[in-house]
């Protein structure tokens, strides 16, 4: 079983905003909310205020820095009056390691549209490519998918290949469009949601 190491408090400024403490995995594996694996090189928030997808500038107050982040987790089991946690690699911008908590005014520069309890929306979402006869080209295509980061796959059919991308990540989606269109790609259709592929 993941546990979650929350940064304890060892300096703290009272200031009118959320209070927010660093957090990381105690093991690795563990794998955040919206199904991304945790990565403390990465930034990352956890909020239990926030839907996932969220885009948000934190500014820290005590030392005037700011960077801007995505909620990519939610801590339910947060102590009492913490409504965020962000990675080791967010808390370093914000200068807030050594202190551990921070009282830290959050912006919302997008809300994310991923629910915590939704049960229609995982918050995964699939593009579906079109059918190719010219495997050539689908080979191609493919492995630019892939260098563009994007989890491409194949079904093969009775008049030729089908090509997807799955598993993209709600908050995600204009930047997997985008990637699709420099893979030499002209989608023109809509993402249509999926299971979640860590559920």
């Amino acid at each position: 079983m993941i546990t979650l190491l929350i940064a304890a408090a060892m300096m703290i400024t009272t200031l009118s905003a959320e209070m927010a403490s660093w957090y990381t995995a105690t093991e690795p594996g563990y794998f955040t909310s919206s199904g991304t694996l945790f990565n403390d090189a990465q930034k990352g928030a956890a909020s239990n205020t926030l839907p996932m997808g969220s885009v948000v500038e934190l500014s820290n107050p005590a030392t005037g820095v700011s960077t801007v982040t995505t909620v990519i987790d939610t801590l339910p089991e947060l102590p009492e009056d913490r409504t965020l946690a962000i990675t080791m690699a967010a808390a370093d911008e914000l200068s807030m390691l050594d202190t551990g908590l921070a009282d830290i005014k959050v912006s919302v520069i997008r809300e994310g549209t991923i629910g915590k309890d939704s049960e229609n929306n995982t918050g995964w979402y699939y593009f579906d490519l079109g059918l190719f006869t010219n495997t050539k080209d689908l080979l191609v295509k493919y492995e630019r998918l892939r260098e563009n980061g994007l989890k491409p796959y194949i079904e093969i059919e009775e008049d030729g290949v089908h090509l997807y991308v799955r598993h993209v990540v709600q908050y995600q989606l204009r930047e997997a469009d985008d990637q699709i269109a420099l893979s030499g790609i002209d989608f023109t259709g809509e993402p249509l949601p999926e299971a979640n592929p860590y559920s």
